[in-house]
């Protein structure tokens, strides 16, 4: 069960991040490799997200439900699950969220654990998921600036007004696999030397 943890600051006002965070068909415009596909309740959403890790492609299609909101704190819970059916991997997660004021601006910061079984649970063991979760934390949060910037309008956007779902970067997360590896192996190897 992997523990994640992940932060970022945006040159906006704390409301105004709260308040984008709370319109989720938004929110996942933000977020790589995801596509909202249906709400099945007012708090419970229905969705696909897709991974490509090298040879490697996980579509896990699940749902997340909003378990907790605290408007006055700026803080919520979010729990999910999802089955990538071709690839037989599973996954569950809860994530929490709050958004603080700094600066003039806002410190967003994501805390959570997940949990992995199948093929994909051998990453989750070698605590590559954090370093997975960091980067797409850094994506999530430049397409969320310029969305702000923008004013909430997608540029590129299709004919209905939304961009087409891509996977998740395969090479820059292959990269980031293979550079945590060996992080961690020349860690064992110089821990067992002293």
């Amino acid at each position: 069960m992997p523990d994640i943890e992940a932060s970022f600051s945006i040159d906006q006002p704390a409301h105004r991040v709260w308040e984008f965070f709370q319109d989720v068909p938004e929110v996942v415009t933000c977020m790589p490799g995801t596509e909202l596909l249906g709400q099945t309740s007012k708090a419970t959403y229905q969705g696909k997200v897709t991974v490509k890790l090298g040879p490697v492609t996980a579509a896990f299609e699940g749902e997340a439900t909003i378990a907790e909101t605290d408007h006055d704190a700026r803080t919520a819970r979010i729990e999910a699950s999802g089955v990538d059916r071709r690839g037989g991997n599973r996954a569950k997660a809860s994530i929490a969220y709050e958004i603080q004021e700094q600066d003039g601006g806002s410190f967003v910061r994501l805390s959570g654990d997940i949990k992995l079984s199948g093929a994909l649970a051998q990453i989750g063991r070698s605590g590559i998921v954090q370093d997975v979760a960091n980067h797409l934390t850094a994506q999530f949060a430049e397409r969320l600036r310029n969305k702000l910037a923008r004013g909430g309008q997608e540029a590129d956007a299709g004919a209905d007004g939304q961009e087409p779902p891509q996977a998740i970067e395969a090479t820059q997360l292959t990269r980031i696999v293979i550079v945590a590896w060996m992080r961690r192996m020349i860690g064992l190897l110089f821990g067992r030397a002293s």
